[in-house]
């Protein structure tokens, strides 16, 4: 018998190991999408600023951009403040939308028999 049959876990331990960085990564991926969703809905609200075409959004944030530079350390506080809570409403959103996905995905792994 070698040192390393000895540390082997038997079959049953690897399909635990296996069933929680399955759940792990299926949650992962989850969240990954939620934040995807988010970040598409910011990108979307600028689309919609910009007239729905790419020249007025590109326009818009050219604006955006040149008068955040010049403004001073409140103004530009009190912008962030506004995107970090609109990011965040748009985060909830989805993560709310997407709560059965979720649900169903950890009642399913909670499922799996070892």
């Amino acid at each position: 018998m070698s040192a390393l049959t000895q540390f082997m876990p038997s079959h049953g331990g690897w399909a635990l190991h296996q069933a929680r960085l399955a759940a792990a990564l299926s949650v992962l991926g989850w969240c990954a999408v939620t934040l995807l969703t988010a970040l598409g809905c910011m990108a979307l609200l600028a689309f919609i600023l910009g007239g729905f075409s790419i020249e007025g959004t590109m326009l818009q944030l050219d604006n955006l951009a040149s008068r955040y530079v010049e403004a001073d350390t409140a103004r530009t506080d009190q912008f962030d403040q506004i995107l970090l809570c609109t990011f965040g409403l748009a985060l909830l959103w989805s993560a709310y939308a997407r709560r059965s996905s979720l649900s169903a995905l950890l009642t399913t792994r909670s499922r799996v028999h070892v």
